[in-house]
């Protein structure tokens, strides 16, 4: 019955690594199936996006620093191998997380599983408010930063890319705005980068295939802090903020005519998912994860993750301030895999004999 027992396990959530660990120790059988590089590849194809394991969450003590904040009952890693002091956390995408390291005046992309440490130069263009943006690995990073044209007393904003194959940044592209890039993180969506400009009131997109820059306006129907960035359900760009007791949801779509524009797609009464109190400003919309279509939510009573699909909603951070968190997704890599299954064999074999 090997074969029912594999479609039972593969059908363990991937949020909870520890569901597999728990069933490899049932018997030996199960341990040699769970240990199989077969398996485990059927496992990610299976559940296709990789789980939130965590995010990465900014703090202030005496330096800027990051740690890490759990969302998985086990993680991948305890507590993060580098060391958060006097160092910031930009964003995270596709297994690795991007931080802004204030001594070497620089960005190092990070493995937080395996502990890789790719450091990235920082740009020569001048950026008084600036943030970034890591693509597939350490393939690319896209640096975005806005500063004030003393002569002309106009905002430019500018965005950049580097790779690893060149070693540098390329030519900037760049816009004329009235307000500043944001610190939050960005959201890919097709082939563009969409970052938040004034308080999510506006949308800065920047296409990776021409390298050009556009504003898109966003809709002004929440309170402040206003909303942030997201992609929806069909992976369009899309937008959630909060009203009242209220999150709407938003996508950016192209009518029959031709023009695009906003649709609103969703309403979520808050007050029938979170335990919030009376006080109607008392939660705010603080991150996302792509690949989950996951809203992280800070409330009077912690951090929320309200999964946009089903409705789903877990605590997963107690109460504190927070402005703009780091959703990490990533499945276990294969070597970590086949390593960490190998040694529970090894204790199975030890432990039934």
């Amino acid at each position: 019955m090997d074969d029912a027992i594999a479609e039972i396990l593969l059908r363990l959530p991937p949020d909870e690594p520890s569901c597999l660990v728990r069933a490899s120790l049932v018997c030996k059988s199960w341990c040699r199936l769970l240990s199989d590089p077969a398996f485990l590849r059927r496992y990610r194809v299976f559940h296709r996006a990789p789980p939130l394991l965590g995010f990465l969450r900014n703090l202030y003590d005496g330096c800027p620093l990051f740690r890490f904040v759990p969302t998985a009952a086990a993680s991948p890693f305890a507590t993060p191998a580098l060391d958060g002091r006097d160092r910031w956390a930009v964003e995270c995408r596709h297994g690795r997380a991007l931080l802004n390291i204030f001594a070497l005046r620089g960005l190092i992309v990070w493995d937080p599983v395996t502990g890789d440490q790719h450091p990235v130069p920082a740009p020569v263009h001048p950026h008084y408010h600036y943030t970034a943006a890591v693509l597939c690995g350490v393939d690319g990073v896209v640096f975005a930063g806005s500063f004030v044209d003393e002569e002309n007393e106009e905002v430019i904003t500018w965005a950049s890319e580097y790779t690893s194959e060149t070693g540098a940044f390329s030519e900037p592209s760049t816009i004329q705005l009235s307000c500043y890039i944001e610190t939050r993180p960005s959201v890919l969506s097709g082939d563009a980068l969409y970052f938040s400009l004034d308080q999510g009131k506006r949308i800065l997109k920047y296409d990776l295939v021409g390298r050009s820059l556009s504003v898109i306006d966003a809709p002004q129907v929440y309170k402040q802090p206003e909303g942030i960035v997201v992609t929806s359900e069909d992976g369009r760009l899309g937008l959630v903020g909060v009203k009242d007791d209220s999150m709407y949801l938003w996508s950016w779509q192209v009518g029959s005519d031709g023009v695009s524009g906003w649709v609103q797609n969703k309403v979520i009464k808050l007050k029938t998912l979170l335990p919030i109190l009376d006080v109607l400003d008392s939660f705010n919309v603080i991150g996302f994860a792509e690949s989950t279509n996951t809203i992280l939510m800070s409330t009077d009573v912690g951090v929320f993750t309200i999964v946009l699909k089903s409705g789903q909603v877990r605590k997963v951070g107690e109460q504190g301030s927070y402005y703009a968190v780091a959703p990490y997704t990533s499945f276990y890599t294969s070597g970590i895999d086949i390593l960490l299954m190998f040694n529970l064999y090894t204790l199975c074999m030890f432990a039934l004999l």
